[in-house]
């Protein structure tokens, strides 16, 4: 979802090669002036039962996509979940010392791929992205509220929220400042509590029995010192429904 959404957005100012399973042998040994990972499976639930496989989706390639393709700029999109605890935003800081003991597969694997990320290349941006909202959208808790799944989530969840089109907006204006070296928090500001969620959706909602309580909040000072136009995780989700429906 995010790749395709990235190449749609970004072709309106940038010379755009979109790499997918049908073309990425013909591409090996292209180079770039800027590539953006935004492969890996972004799975949870699926990495932390499939520890194994999970490795190879969001780490092995990582390595591979380092050395097939070699560019100036390397952009890495990782996950919250690298944050032993991500709760608050007290917590989340980008310098916040990781314990790779205290994450779960899906977590480490992402923090093994920002490793992997900093140790070959000079150049590089790693966004650790919320949960995102785009035109492809083919999973996750509004997707399955939208297509009358049960949820996996109780509604005292609270998540933090972006959209591709955000997302897009934020890798051009990091790039035309020439911010490279550095790990973000992107995602909406604040979370958003699905206890509102209703107000969006007049249907029933149906919550399986071993549905979860979750809450995501990073912490994102140094995203708004970086992009002005920082919205609301609720904004984004506006945003979303009102394109998506």
């Amino acid at each position: 979802m995010l790749g395709s959404d990235l190449v749609r957005y970004l072709r309106a100012k940038f010379d755009v090669t979109p790499i997918h399973k049908e073309n990425y042998q013909t591409c090996v040994g292209s180079s770039f002036d800027i590539v953006i990972n935004a492969n890996g499976n972004s799975r949870r639930f699926w990495a932390n039962q499939n520890p194994q496989d999970d490795f190879f989706a969001s780490t092995v390639t990582v390595y591979q996509s380092i050395f097939d393709f070699p560019c100036d700029i390397y952009i890495y999109i990782s996950s919250p979940d690298v944050y032993g605890n991500h709760i608050k935003p007290a917590y989340t800081k980008e310098n916040e010392k990781i314990d790779p003991k205290n994450l779960q597969p899906y977590g480490l694997h992402k923090y093994l791929g920002e490793s992997i990320v900093k140790k070959y290349k000079e150049k590089f941006l790693i966004l650790r992205s919320s949960i995102i909202l785009g035109e492809n959208l083919k999973k996750g808790p509004i997707y399955d509220i939208i297509h009358d799944n049960p949820l996996f989530i109780t509604l005292d969840t609270k998540l933090q929220l972006i959209t591709t089109r955000a997302i897009a907006e934020i890798i051009e204006t990091l790039l035309e400042n020439a911010a490279v070296r550095d790990t973000i928090n992107v995602g909406g500001e604040g979370s958003f509590s699905f206890k509102k969620i209703r107000e969006y959706f007049d249907k029933e909602i149906k919550i399986l029995p071993k549905a979860e309580t979750q809450i995501y909040e990073m912490n994102i000072e140094k995203l708004k010192h970086l992009y002005s136009n920082l919205e609301t995780s609720e904004e984004y989700l506006q945003e979303f429904l009102k394109d998506y429906l």
